[in-house]
């Protein structure tokens, strides 16, 4: 029972431009298919599309592991240290207010040292 196994076909090498691999890459991106899907509609092997996927995909992993970090993440902490500034800012306030009130002068005033408005008036008359 020497069963022959057919001749394998013959593979051929296509060359797909630049603008058809990003897009293919940005619906696996987007969530909108998955890898497999993908070699199954545009014809293409899963290797293939998981090469494209190492070498153009997501710019925020490649920088993630380069230990960068990411737009979006820089973005999220930003957004935390304004939230952060912001209640500080609140706080102070309300102490400013509360010590004004107790001591009954404007705490908002700007009151310079004795050294600086020695320092001004010099300035002004030179």
């Amino acid at each position: 029972m020497n069963r022959k196994k057919p001749p394998a076909e013959s593979y051929k090498h296509y060359r797909y431009s630049y603008s058809f691999k990003k897009q293919v890459i940005e619906e696996i991106e987007n969530g909108q298919i998955s890898m497999n899907a993908a070699a199954l509609k545009y014809e293409v092997s899963r290797s293939t599309i998981k090469k494209w996927f190492d070498k153009m995909g997501n710019f925020d992993k490649k920088l993630r592991s380069m230990k960068g970090k990411s737009p979006g993440e820089k973005i999220r902490e930003m957004k935390a240290r304004i939230d952060r500034l912001e209640q500080e800012k609140e706080i102070l306030s309300f102490a400013i207010d509360m010590i004004s009130e107790e001591t009954g002068t404007d705490m908002l005033k700007k009151y310079l040292p004795e050294s600086q408005k020695n320092f001004k008036k010099g300035k002004k008359k030179g």
